[in-house]
């Protein structure tokens, strides 16, 4: 069927039917879960009292439409002609937002003095930004160049290696332990390790490795990710339920 300048008509992935298969099964299943994660996450702010929380759960609602708007990109790819490498920047400001709430959370228990850990903590965020728009940039200008690959990898794991450095941090202290910051820092953090994989592990392309074996490795971590965001989701839940 052609529509516009584009055909829908199925494409397979690396060129394999049974790699094409799960691509899209993982793509359905991150779409719906990332849908109900942002639902329990705005659910939750509606029902706080507390105007210090209203960030937290725009970053997690925020976390969980990247990673539907991610998800449905890598669905029409599949179904249709249309190549929209601007996904990846997707998946990297997904992480880049959990990294941000997981500060957040750190934050509330330790916060930064209004000194130079405040303004370097903000540069730091500023220049994350930046990574992110310029893979998306470059990403739509020029495809899979090695240089977005590399920004986009290393952006990544700089974001993840925060993220947990945070999170770890966060749960290490004896007062939030059994309370709902605990939950949230031990639950995101599978969500962050495993989302920042995926841009991650496509920098063994660079060193030679070929994209079918990197695709295979990809599609685990989509899945992974998509079944923490369930985890994380009930926690969610049932966290609303209390409030």
């Amino acid at each position: 069927m052609q529509i516009g300048g584009f055909r829908v008509e199925l494409q397979f992935v690396a060129d394999n039917p049974n790699l094409t298969f799960i691509f899209f099964i993982s793509f359905t299943l991150l779409a719906v879960l990332g849908a109900r994660f942002s639902f329990y996450a705005y659910r939750n702010r509606q029902a706080s009292d507390l105007a210090t929380d209203a960030r937290l759960w725009d970053y997690l609602v925020a976390v969980g439409i990247l990673a539907v708007g991610f998800a449905l990109l890598g669905i029409i790819e599949i179904v249709t002609t249309l190549r929209l490498p601007i996904k990846s920047s997707l998946v990297l400001a997904h992480v880049l937002v959990l990294a941000m709430a997981m500060r957040v959370l750190y934050r509330s228990i330790v916060p930064a003095d209004e000194g130079d850990l405040g303004t370097y903590e903000k540069a730091l965020t500023r220049a994350a930004v930046v990574a992110v728009a310029v893979v998306g940039i470059g990403s739509a200008l020029v495809g899979r160049h090695p240089f977005v690959v590399a920004v986009m990898g290393i952006s990544a794991g700089t974001f993840a290696a925060a993220g947990v450095s945070f999170g770890h941090r966060g749960a290490a202290e004896t007062r939030v332990q059994g309370t709902v910051i605990d939950t949230l820092l031990r639950h995101l953090l599978p969500v962050l390790l495993f989302g920042a994989l995926v841009p991650v592990v496509d920098l063994a392309t660079l060193a030679g490795l070929d994209r079918a074996i990197v695709l295979h490795v990809q599609v685990v971590f989509v899945i992974m990710t998509a079944t923490t965001l369930m985890t994380a989701t009930i926690k969610l839940r049932q966290n609303l339920a209390t409030l």
